[in-house]
């Protein structure tokens, strides 16, 4: 597994030196006429299939515990994959897919064997469902779907890697709702430890998780979200609010989100988090949140529950190649926690944008 692990890493980083020497695709001149047409290409595909996300991602993870003990110190990978079939050519209806690594609700990720755990490897369809734009505006979705988090990150909602089953109708029609989008949910959110979808069709016949969300923009000054949740009987209020501040000059943008919980084990969660580009390289986020002791979980596993100061530095090498790191430390806390401290290294290649500029897609 670690042979087949570097060597996986050691062809990424040559595919991408290869294409880091091609320049840019141009559009092919117009053939004369009686001159033989170009043969088809990748990109040909275009009309019917659409590649949406394609990364490979290579990371170092170390984690400590309250006991301060070492729970976590060992490298892993995350292979991500999504795309649509289109059955017309403006694409209003639609086959979704999305493949990712890891096996669970919380995770994407595989371990390579190094350090602590032991080597896996899975790739499973967790996200497939057909989409149906009747009228420009109005889309139904069915089938295994991604979450709507309006302007909330994961910290506050589900964690990235989450998957739901069910229907979702969305609306973006502003100049009739006034909201930029108004979409209702109802899904089943569960099956934790069976990321396959083909495991859990037959949750279309079951609900468990409603969802009712409004979102709008202010301008090129904000863009706001609320969203109402219930899930397993638990009701949940969210908000959030992304603000442009370039003005600031010391942060580009501030976002704040919070969630209250309504009826079971009533409490309040929040994330304060600012960014700054220091030029068009280099990316600083940070912040600090607090997520109560009694949270179900499924938030972002980077967090979990208590009170954190956390940060994320991202350098793009290239535009297919970004390194970054991640540190987050629990403060303030009276109770144990899993994730006292966590550091991540992570390099993320982009193959969907490497294909793209190389011309192939």
């Amino acid at each position: 597994m670690k042979f087949v692990y570097l060597a996986s890493l050691w062809l990424v980083l040559m595919v991408g030196q290869v294409l880091a020497q091609i320049p840019a695709a141009s559009p092919s001149p117009t053939p004369a006429p009686g001159k033989a047409q170009a043969k088809p290409t990748l990109a040909s595909l275009a009309r019917w299939f659409e590649v949406q996300t394609a990364t490979i991602t290579p990371r170092y993870r170390w984690v400590e515990n309250s006991a301060r003990l070492t729970t976590s110190n060992h490298a892993q990978y995350q292979d991500s994959f999504k795309g649509r079939l289109k059955f017309d050519a403006r694409g209003r209806y639609s086959l979704n897919a999305g493949v990712f690594s890891g096996a669970g609700f919380t995770q994407s990720w595989d371990d390579t064997g190094w350090g602590t755990g032991h080597a896996t490897s899975n790739l499973y369809l967790k996200q497939l469902y057909f989409s149906a734009q009747p009228v420009k505006g109005v889309e139904l979705q069915i089938g295994g779907l991604y979450f709507n988090r309006g302007e909330s990150t994961e910290i506050t909602t589900y964690d990235n890697d989450g998957y739901l089953v069910g229907e979702r109708l969305s609306l973006k029609r502003p100049r009739q709702l006034f909201f930029d989008e108004v979409a209702v949910t109802y899904a089943y959110l569960g099956d934790l430890t069976r990321a396959n979808l083909n495991k859990r069709y037959h949750r279309l016949q079951q609900s468990n998780y409603h969802q009712f969300l409004v979102s709008k923009s202010l301008g090129k000054r904000a863009a706001v979200s609320v969203d109402y949740s219930f899930h397993n009987g638990v009701e949940t209020l969210r908000e959030a609010v992304k603000l442009n501040t370039p003005e600031l000059k010391v942060l580009d943008a501030v976002r704040w989100e919070n969630y209250e919980r309504l009826d079971v084990n009533r409490a309040y969660g929040f994330a304060l988090t600012g960014e700054k580009k220091a030029g068009a390289q280099l990316t600083l986020t940070g912040g600090y949140g607090h997520i109560d002791r009694r949270y179900d979980g499924l938030n972002a596993d980077r967090f979990n529950r208590g009170h954190r100061l956390f940060t994320l530095v991202s350098y793009a090498l290239s535009p297919e190649f970004t390194v970054s790191t991640f540190l987050a430390r629990a403060v303030g806390n009276d109770y144990a926690l899993p994730n006292r401290t966590r550091f991540e290294v992570l390099c993320s290649f982009n193959l969907l944008k490497g294909l793209q500029r190389a011309g192939i897609l």
